[in-house]
């Protein structure tokens, strides 16, 4: 198998004394690892490109037998500088690239994965501001949605009630919709979404990274999100942060 791919670089390791192995993100294949033979000794093969962040256009090969991938060649297309360069946006990009990885985005759903988390870095890369501090976390909610877990925000899903009507309405994690108070469900997880709450996922939902700093997060607002997306994230992708990285739950 053999293919020409745009890639962003998720994780890079050393074996022997001039090999490595290459973890990426790409639209066509998603998650993937590539060995790049003699990579350290070559520079004219991947000048610049084997680091963590950079957005790559690889050559990918395989073995005679099919068993791996191998990196024939890449063109570096861009290294995020500024990004690299300040530790808060630094912080918020590893962040980001460890739930993709974690995700493990196959080939159904790659293209949505690689667009969003090259979205992010460009945002993180070309703000003027540093974004927010929940920004990794609006990361996680969106990359989960776009994976086929697509909750709704906007109304009661029993009565049809609109979520800025309710007083007090609760998301039902197991499900993925919300309820009001009157509808709320007996059995199975169910945590409080204020208006304010509901209104701020069905927006996340819907905007890319670059509209997320308009989001409102007033204290009541930020707490529901937080719960909210991490308990989704968990119950519908497996994944939670813990000891600086995300395990499967």
């Amino acid at each position: 198998m053999e293919f020409t791919e745009k890639a962003l670089v998720l994780k890079v390791g050393r074996f022997r004394e001039n090999d490595a192995w290459v973890r990426c993100l790409g639209p066509g294949h998603g998650v993937f690892t590539a060995f790049a033979f003699g990579a350290a000794r070559s520079r004219r093969r991947f000048c610049g490109c084997l680091d963590t962040l950079n957005l790559v256009l690889f050559q990918v090969g395989s073995s005679k037998r099919g068993a791996y991938l191998t990196l024939e060649e890449g063109t570096l297309l861009h290294g995020f500088p500024a990004l690299k360069a300040e530790s808060s946006r630094l912080g918020m990009a590893v962040n980001c690239l460890k739930f993709a990885e974690a995700v493990e985005a196959g080939p159904a759903g790659a293209k949505a994965a690689f667009e969003l988390l090259l979205d992010s870095l460009q945002v993180l890369e070309e703000s003027s501001e540093p974004p927010t501090d929940v920004f990794p976390l609006f990361f996680r909610a969106k990359t989960a949605f776009e994976q086929g877990f697509g909750p709704d925000f906007s109304a009661c899903h029993v009565c049809g009630k609109p979520a800025e009507e309710m007083e007090s309405g609760f998301f039902v994690v197991e499900k993925g919709r919300l309820s009001c108070a009157a509808c709320r469900p007996t059995v199975g997880l169910c945590l409080p979404a204020s208006a304010g709450t509901a209104l701020t996922l069905d927006r996340l939902g819907r905007s890319r990274p670059a509209e997320w700093a308009r989001l409102d997060m007033g204290g009541l607002v930020r707490r529901q999100c937080y719960e909210i997306i991490e308990r989704f994230v968990a119950y519908h992708l497996g994944l939670t942060w813990d000891g600086g990285r995300f395990r499967k739950v």
